[in-house]
């Protein structure tokens, strides 16, 4: 008979990682749609390609692929679904990794989880090994990626402000909007920096100054940059004082960030709530599997004790779903 220790140790990799992915769903289906399908709206007008049917930024942007997988990322290219979204995942977290070596880690880091989970559970429990394996590969990579992510879009969001006050102060010294973007891409290290580089790389290719921002406005996937790309846009069209524009955005952006943090501080109570009731039913367990081990060994040896361990696994995942969504504000 398989040692209940083992089975409830592989009940509990396995409820984290649903309860990362049921929280990961939560969020991506969450304000960032909504916000999202506005922005889209308010620039779909651009989005059409550049005046006069020139090249795009796509098609100015060097993309050789090089390398020993360099057959496997081409064939990638054309069959993998959801490949553009998966490279701008990529390239949003600052990787220089190319999709095959990116499928290459999760395909290894699936064969170790899966293998270690067969050597904890058993041979005769190889089906849920399998799932942890496939859901180890698939969600922790993804996970990883969404984490520096998101860490990078915070910092150049930290210093998004500044650079457009730089661009403000090139403004009302009588330099064109080109050249700003060029003294920011100089002045400012991190994402910043790097993101502004390519602007002034892909303007200095041809591409006007608009389709360069909404290019990196796509791979960042940021209101706040989408705000600049707006504007930058509107004035080209309809005319007006840039420099003015840009002044009220920084502003605008300044008190964006102050209310995030006020927010965070107001919902720290909650989340910390959050984080203890999702932890709670674990630890518990535990702590009565050490007092009286045959007491709690009956949930994995008894078929109603099975049922019982998947009524509160579900009921743990909708908990967890509803707390996450409940701590998240649109600003």
């Amino acid at each position: 008979m398989t040692d209940p220790t083992l089975i409830m140790a592989a009940v509990f990799l396995g409820t984290l990682l649903l309860a990362g992915t049921v929280g990961g769903l939560a969020i991506a289906l969450g304000d960032n749609g909504q916000r999202r399908k506005r922005l889209q709206r308010a620039a779909g007008h651009r989005r059409t390609g550049m005046a006069g049917g020139g090249p795009t930024a796509a098609s100015l942007r060097r993309d050789e692929v090089q390398g020993r997988f360099r057959q496997v990322e081409l064939l990638l290219r054309r069959i993998l679904p959801g490949r553009d979204k998966l490279r701008a995942r990529i390239a949003r977290a600052g990787l220089a990794m190319t999709l095959a070596r990116y499928l290459l880690a999760c395909l290894a880091l699936a064969v170790v989880a899966g293998v270690a989970a067969v050597a904890l559970v058993g041979p005769k429990l190889w089906p849920a090994a399998l799932g942890i394996g496939v859901a180890t590969g698939w969600l922790l990579p993804r996970m990883a990626v969404g984490y520096l992510g998101g860490k990078r879009v915070k910092r150049f969001l930290q210093d998004l402000p500044d650079a457009i006050d730089v661009m403000v102060r090139g403004l009302k010294s009588g330099l064109p909007v080109t050249e700003t973007v060029g003294t920011v891409s100089k002045d400012f290290e991190g994402p910043v920096g790097q993101e502004f580089t390519q602007i002034d790389r892909l303007v200095r290719m041809g591409t006007n100054l608009e389709d360069a921002l909404w290019d990196v406005a796509g791979r960042l996937d940021v209101s706040e940059f989408n705000f600049l790309a707006i504007s930058v846009g509107l004035q080209r069209e309809t005319g007006g004082n840039l420099t003015e524009t840009l002044d009220n955005l920084s502003r605008l952006l300044r008190r964006r960030q102050q209310m995030r943090l006020k927010i965070k501080a107001l919902s720290s109570e909650a989340r910390a709530s959050a984080y203890l009731l999702g932890g709670l039913p674990f630890v518990m367990a535990g702590v009565l599997y050490l007092m009286n081990p045959d007491y709690m060994s009956r949930l994995f040896t008894d078929p109603f004790g099975h049922v019982l361990i998947g009524v509160g696994l579900t009921s743990e995942l909708i908990g967890v779903a509803v707390m996450v969504r409940m701590v998240r504000f649109e600003i």
